[in-house]
């Protein structure tokens, strides 16, 4: 037995709980088989070569096997203009070591186990399949892998962190953001997050994919970053939850006036709330006061009648036209999820318009 396989053993999972299905499993299984199209791919047993590519790709990290076999580094990775996703298997047990890392980092396992250390003497943090490993910018870790651990590894710049919560919570922040170090992603609220994840691991590396699509890449990397600071315990999270100031029927028409003359603009609650001089919590308020859905529901219904008249156009035209295609660049990236949406508003699927509107 290695040493580290002798470590990972004193923090094996007595019950089985690895094994046992878990909430959001499918889309953990489906993450490791969608990586496999990914280009960029170094396939190499050069730890060297290996951690040049992640100093590049995520942060600067020392690699030592355990074993006496060498290890097969498999390292793909994709960088989008405001997050970076990459995947990384082993291929034998192993130690990372980072000093300093400059960025927040989730470690989203995929396969095996791991066991992260801390040097604050915060106990040891355990990943499987369902949880991930948060790294804050700043920390020290150590990170041991069993020999079938492969992990989705996701970067976000400190900068887009703080920009997102200050305008979710309307005010700057003095503090940076702490997470908890562990992500359970067995909860409701952590699934859908997960799923984000899942259609990212899905999109990368494609080159027509949803993520050449502008709308559709700004969409997802909002989503992401906002549904981590609202799933993921941290710091801000009691004034994150507070309830906020009222705010008067004249700024939900003011919303409205906004992303009606302009759907096509990458709108948030956050950035709608502070084009129209309120916080989110107030502005979501208001909405429910006047009786209409929440503001990106609304902005979703204004971009589903923008697709629907492309579609129309289309089949009126006989011009050559993509379902896929139209979704992707009015920002929708669950494609299975909008096409449920559009049945829901229209009553017919997208599929149907393009074919039936000149009937």
């Amino acid at each position: 037995m290695s040493t580290c396989d002798a470590f990972l053993a004193d923090y094996a999972d007595p019950a089985g709980n690895r094994r046992r299905h878990r909430p959001g499993q499918e889309v953990l299984q489906h993450l490791g088989s969608r990586t496999s199209d990914w280009a960029p791919l170094m396939d190499t047993t050069d730890i060297d070569e290996a951690t040049e590519l992640l100093r590049g790709a995520f942060f600067p990290v020392d690699i030592a096997p355990c074993g006496v076999d060498a290890l097969r580094i498999r390292v793909k990775a994709e960088q989008l203009p405001l997050i970076s996703v990459g995947y990384l298997s082993m291929g034998g047990p192993a130690v990372l070591r980072a000093a300093d890392v400059p960025d927040y980092h989730l470690a989203v396992a995929v396969s095996g186990h791991s066991v992260t250390k801390w040097p604050d003497r915060h106990a040891a943090t355990v990943t499987v399949p369902g949880s991930a490993a948060v790294f804050m910018p700043g920390m020290d870790v150590e990170h041991i892998w069993s020999h079938d651990c492969g992990q989705l590894g996701i970067k976000i710049a400190p900068a887009e962190i703080l920009r997102e919560l200050e305008m979710l919570i309307d005010r700057p922040l003095h503090r940076p953001v702490e997470f908890a170090r562990r992500l359970d992603l067995t909860t409701k609220a952590s699934r859908s997050w997960l799923s984000l994840v899942g259609v990212l691991a899905r999109e990368a590396g494609q080159d027509d994919g949803l993520l050449r699509h502008r709308l559709a890449v700004a969409n997802l990397q909002h989503l992401l970053v906002e549904g981590l600071l609202l799933t993921q315990p941290h710091n801000y999270t009691d004034a994150l939850n507070g309830d906020g100031r009222l705010a008067s029927q004249a700024v939900v028409k003011q919303a409205i006036d906004l992303m009606r003359g302009h759907p096509e603009a990458v709108w948030t609650t956050a950035e709608v709330a502070r084009a129209t001089g309120v916080s989110v919590r107030a502005l979501q308020k208001a909405f429910v006061k006047a009786d209409e859905p929440p503001p990106m529901t609304y902005l979703r219904q204004l971009r589903l009648n923008r697709v629907r008249a492309e579609l129309t156009d289309a089949s009126q035209t006989g011009s050559p036209v993509a379902v896929t295609a139209v979704a992707s660049r009015w920002g929708f990236v669950h494609l299975g999820r909008f096409a449920q949406q559009y049945r829901q508003l229209f009553g017919e699927a997208p599929s149907q318009t393009l074919r039936s509107s000149n009937g």
